[in-house]
């Protein structure tokens, strides 16, 4: 007797079973459904696009990437001269002129950000040389325009980031190395090479994953070796401010 209502308990249980099972099935709906008139081409598009950005971060964060700067710009030389002596103030004139730069910004093996190129900068301004015979301080100053023509070689570290998914900014700094490329005014006095500091803010707008526009200011100051040394000037630096657009490339 106890086993045949141990049994009955089982069969019971087990049409339960299946009637609920049957139940589910009878009302189950797919959670994908396919729509044959939806234009489905975007979502593909913007899919392939994420991808390719992922596959590109990855290549260039985890190994080597590089992009590069085209720059054109315009920038103002302050002088400042320094009299020998300190007999009678030098009066200055700051001009400015166009720049040019292409500038590779190279990411080594996710430790280490550099930058590095050349930079075509004209740096022109004007400077009073008082008469050496004026003790008085009678005569004017003979004005010496000079319109100096550098190739500059910087070594910068640089630090980047994105300030939203399409938008982002980076500084650089460090020296750098000019070379006269007007040598002619070399003998007048002027060095044929300058050694200084410079700094670079530069934002970017993405366009795609490997091509951005740039925006960004440049501060340069020369003169470390002195540029110029005469009778009667001492000392000349010079502090170059520059406003820039152009290009970024990645690859």
């Amino acid at each position: 007797m106890k086993t045949i209502k141990t049994l009955t308990v089982i069969i019971v249980s087990f049409i339960l079973l299946n009637f609920q099972s049957a139940s589910a099935e009878f009302k189950y709906e797919p959670k994908l459904k396919l729509n044959n008139s939806q234009d489905r081409s975007s979502e593909i598009k913007n899919r392939d696009l994420e991808k390719a950005k992922k596959y590109h971060q990855k290549r260039t964060g985890e190994f080597f990437g590089a992009s590069v700067d085209f720059q054109i710009g315009y920038g103002s030389t302050s002088p400042s001269v320094t009299e020998r002596d300190n007999q009678r103030d030098i009066r200055t004139e700051s001009k400015g002129g166009i720049t040019f730069g292409a500038l590779v910004n190279l990411n080594l093996f996710g430790l280490l950000n550099l930058t590095s190129g050349i930079d075509l900068i004209n740096k022109t301004y004007d400077y009073g040389v008082p008469y050496v015979n004026d003790p008085l301080n009678t005569l004017d100053s003979t004005v010496n325009s000079v319109k100096n023509q550098y190739l500059n070689i910087p070594l910068n570290l640089n630090y980047s980031g994105m300030v939203s998914e399409k938008v982002g900014v980076s500084f650089s700094g460090g020296p750098y190395f000019g070379i006269l490329l007007n040598p002619d005014n070399a003998v007048n006095g002027f060095k044929d090479f300058d050694l200084g500091l410079n700094a670079i803010i530069t934002g970017n707008y993405m366009l795609n994953p490997f091509m951005s526009v740039i925006l960004g200011t440049k501060l340069q100051y020369g003169g470390l070796n002195n540029l110029l040394s005469t009778g009667t000037i001492e000392k000349v630096t010079l502090t170059n401010y520059d406003v820039f657009t152009g290009l970024r490339f990645g690859f």
